[in-house]
């Protein structure tokens, strides 16, 4: 299976064409939209595009200024995805079990839970080794996040080792457990270009793209 990862949109329409025409070129089979995707047109076109998604920290909050069908959509969003070998969030992997949609987030949020649920995996941080608490537990090899703005790996081996990195292409090790940033579509913060990851399952790879702005042809 060959997925498309994108984040952290934030209103930029013609970025968001520009890597999904991108994606398409590459024979993806599905996109996966980890949230911050910003006003209607571009909710519009992730929802035309059957993107699997998950809310981020825009939708908290940004939700009331969208259009009543795509404010509905959005606050049936859940906070994460979890697939056979991986998981997508915006941010943490950890939510609480009550915590299902935005809507239900909305709902139970108490003072302190938005930093702890929307941390930025920039730095070697106790947030970050809760995130691989969390995917070790689980058996659960590989998390893909938005929320930094960054393409960024971090990868934990077998004796504990934490490395950092920032490749073009990764090849999956099966004794590492990694937490990845796919970067942004709307406001990289390490690249002027729009960015985000390709996931082929098969093959066990991740690219880290970056696309040129091109014209619709």
């Amino acid at each position: 299976m060959r997925y498309a990862i994108i984040s952290d949109i934030h209103g930029h329409l013609e970025a968001l064409q520009t890597v999904l025409r991108d994606a398409t070129s590459r024979n993806v089979q599905q996109v996966l939209c980890l949230g911050d995707i910003g006003a209607d047109p571009c909710v519009g076109l992730v929802r035309v595009n059957r993107a699997e998604a998950v809310f981020g920290n825009w939708e908290t909050s940004g939700w009331r200024g969208l259009s009543a069908q795509n404010r509905q959509w959005v606050l049936n969003l859940p906070p994460m995805r979890r697939y056979h070998h991986f998981w997508v969030s915006h941010a943490t992997p950890g939510w609480s079990p009550g915590i299902t949609t935005l809507k239900s987030y909305l709902a139970l949020k108490s003072p302190g839970s938005f930093r702890e649920n929307f941390p930025y995996f920039t730095t070697e941080s106790l947030a970050l080794w809760n995130a691989f608490y969390e995917l070790l537990g689980a058996n659960i090899p590989l998390l893909l996040h938005g929320h930094t703005h960054r393409q960024v790996v971090w990868a934990l081996n077998d004796d504990n080792q934490l490395e950092r990195s920032t490749p073009r292409t990764l090849t999956l090790s099966p004794k590492t457990t990694y937490v990845v940033g796919v970067g942004s579509v709307g406001l990289p913060k390490d690249s002027a270009l729009p960015s985000y990851a390709l996931l082929d399952t098969q093959t066990r790879t991740l690219e880290f793209l970056r696309v040129a702005h091109a014209p619709a042809g």
